[in-house]
């Protein structure tokens, strides 16, 4: 059980911080004047609040742009790139077994994780049986 709530919360984290890139990208470009006004998104708006931005030696490393890779999708279904799909499908269903949202229905916040990343598995499964399927993911 800990196995399962060390992924789910890996999961978790991950999405998180990916949004909160987002979030900050989005202020970034000017957040909700430059939807507003966009003439006038860096003119006269004084900030409440917030940080002063991190020098680079303390700065995170910048998170992975652009959509996934297939070695991204091989990782979430743990397994080496480039296994054939035999292997792919045997380590699919082994963890759509394993973290399928019924086995945790008694618990529905455990339960949301475990539809999130079972939906991910689906994805990761369906780019890598397509790619070996036709070449392209």
């Amino acid at each position: 059980m800990s196995e399962l709530k060390d992924r789910l919360m890996r999961t978790v984290r991950a999405n998180l911080n990916h949004l909160l890139d987002n979030v900050q990208k989005f202020e970034e470009r000017g957040g909700l004047r430059s939807i507003i006004n966009p003439e006038s998104a860096d003119e006269g708006w004084e900030e409440i609040g917030q940080n002063p931005r991190p020098n680079a030696a303390n700065a995170a490393p910048p998170a992975p742009q652009g959509p996934k890779t297939l070695r991204d999708y091989y990782a979430n279904l743990e397994v080496p790139y480039g296994s054939d799909l035999p292997t792919v499908k045997a380590a699919y269903r082994t963890m759509m077994r394993r973290y399928h949202p019924d086995n945790f229905a008694r618990d529905p916040e455990m339960e949301k994780v475990a539809t999130d990343l079972s939906q991910e598995l689906a994805v990761a499964y369906q780019a890598i049986e397509r790619y070996l399927r036709t070449g392209s993911y």
